[in-house]
């Protein structure tokens, strides 16, 4: 069987990709814009028999497997994206949505705010006076500014 780095030493993983693979995990993890991207061998008859080892039912096949990171380890998540093709899943994770800003949030954010309960307008509007310097928050040198930026543009 392959090393984990030998699923993805041949992918250009973008550099604001953080991987957050961890040593109990079944495959290697990719997070980023609020999504995890997990990642499967490149060699199909490993898959297979990854599969078969984990008795998952029929096998379907795939190299990538997306979700929402604030739903890491929670076995009923819903996939989000399934494919064979690196640059469908580039393209997919570049686009935040609300839903994956939200956990980006929790997990970026140094404050403990329930933005799960919160509706959409009010998150937004948050965001917006979060930049704007117009909460008691602060933002640290790794909050990702310019995800949120770019995406509070594309909610205009």
């Amino acid at each position: 069987m392959m090393n984990w780095e030998d699923y993805y030493k041949h992918l250009d993983i973008p550099k604001d990709w953080e991987n957050i693979s961890y040593g109990n995990d079944e495959f290697p993890s990719f997070d980023y814009n609020g999504f995890t991207i997990w990642i499967n061998s490149p060699n199909k008859e490993e898959r297979k028999e990854r599969h078969n080892h984990l008795s998952c039912g029929v096998f379907k096949d795939w190299i990538f497997s997306v979700f929402y990171t604030k739903h890491y380890a929670n076995v009923k998540a819903k996939e989000l994206l399934s494919s064979m093709d690196f640059d469908e899943v580039v393209e997919f994770v570049s686009k935040p949505n609300i839903e994956s800003m939200k956990g980006m949030m929790d997990y970026e954010f140094n404050y403990h705010l329930d933005f799960e309960k919160w509706d959409d307008k009010e998150f937004v509007g948050f965001l917006k006076d979060l930049l704007d310097g117009k909460t008691e928050y602060g933002l640290n040198d790794k909050f990702p500014k310019e995800t949120v930026e770019s995406f509070i543009g594309e909610q205009s």
